[in-house]
């Protein structure tokens, strides 16, 4: 998966990048579309804000570079997976270990409740770790450097 990002600072081979979040109008706007004016574009979490990460920085931008970077889909789909199932996952374990444990409703409603807020520490806690190793997402292309005037595409 490519896109497009702005680096914000470098330290070494690292680069702190700032990436555009994109959004489902993203399309419908770029071919002369509805302007986000339907019902869906109210609906859309963090259209046209920005996110700051983390990449790897091997061909040498500099702050203020228009760059591609690019991260492996699989890994993208495994991270969606973690976030997204394993809750639900985490949640019908303890659900069905607690019902057959107490032979109850309640004990195993509380417990897939407590599967459920656990799970989002398991995940906190994978994601801490993961902060440790070097970042999944590598800058790939130098598109615009800093202070060059924009060309037209």
């Amino acid at each position: 998966m490519r896109q497009r990002a702005v680096v914000v600072k470098t330290e070494g081979k690292i680069a702190e990048i700032e990436v555009s979040r994109a959004s489902m109008c993203d399309g419908c706007q770029k071919n002369g579309g509805c302007e986000h004016h339907c019902e869906l574009s109210g609906l859309i979490a963090g259209s046209g804000k920005t996110m700051k990460t983390t990449a790897q920085n091997k061909i040498g931008a500099e702050p203020g570079d228009t760059v591609e970077v690019e991260t492996d889909s699989t890994k993208v789909l495994g991270y969606a997976a973690l976030v997204f199932m394993m809750p639900i996952f985490v949640c019908a374990v303890f659900y069905f270990i607690a019902d057959a444990v107490f032979a109850a409703s309640a004990p195993a409603l509380i417990a897939a409740a407590a599967g459920f807020v656990l799970s989002f520490a398991g995940i906190y806690l994978f994601d801490r770790s993961r902060k440790k190793s070097l970042p999944d997402i590598a800058v790939v292309e130098i598109v615009r450097r800093a202070g060059q005037p924009e060309a037209d595409e």
